[in-house]
């Protein structure tokens, strides 16, 4: 008796483990009005889990993943969050301070007190939003 290729042993024993057959989708006809409600009613589930989740309640099969889809409010922050992040506004005003405190720009003191404020609020939006998040910061 010979030994087959390694290569061939592959192929074979790959080609006899069945495949799981998937079912075939459920589907229905919804009005826009009807899926807004949907969506609203699903909160960060996907509509297909929360319809499951709604008609068999406890006796519904488990999934193999959860996936979480972001509410608008987390979409929005991120979003922010992240044009908070390109904009450099807390690097400039930093700039400005720091050369506002050097006398290399002629400022009242008014006006530097303003910057600061303006940098102290950034720092705050910034942080605001990471724990709106539940980000974790890198340093």
């Amino acid at each position: 008796m010979t030994d087959a290729p390694l290569s061939a042993k592959f192929t074979t024993s790959a080609a006899k483990r069945p495949k799981k057959k998937r079912l075939p989708p459920l589907s229905f006809r919804a009005t826009e009005e009807e899926r807004a409600l949907l969506k609203e009613w699903a909160g960060s589930l996907p509509v297909g889990a929360y319809i499951r989740a709604t008609l068999f309640g406890d006796q519904a099969s488990p999934r193999r993943r959860k996936v979480r889809r972001p509410s608008v409010d987390q979409e929005a922050l991120s979003k922010a969050l992240a044009l908070l992040g390109q904009s450099r506004l807390s690097s400039n005003l930093n700039q400005i301070a720091k050369a506002a405190n050097m006398g290399a720009l002629p400022v009242s003191q008014g006006l530097l007190d303003e910057l600061n404020a303006a940098c102290v609020d950034v720092r705050r939006m910034r942080e605001a939003l990471i724990e709106a998040l539940n980000l974790k910061v890198r340093d």
